[in-house]
């Protein structure tokens, strides 16, 4: 993905989760993000965000 899409997907993660609050938008984030090259680093964030927003 281009950095220029990956931006734009990112402010649209952003967007919905200020308009919804639902922590989803954050964990899909989290998964797309370069955590500078750690993905399994990515991958556990969105797993905690998801595992709180079960609670």
């Amino acid at each position: 993905m281009e950095k220029a899409d990956k931006e734009k997907l990112m402010s649209e993660f952003w967007k919905q989760y200020n308009a919804t609050r639902d922590i989803e938008f954050l964990a899909k984030a989290c998964e797309e993000a370069p955590f500078f090259g750690q993905k399994k680093m990515a991958l556990e964030i969105a797993r905690i965000l998801r595992t709180v927003k079960k609670k």
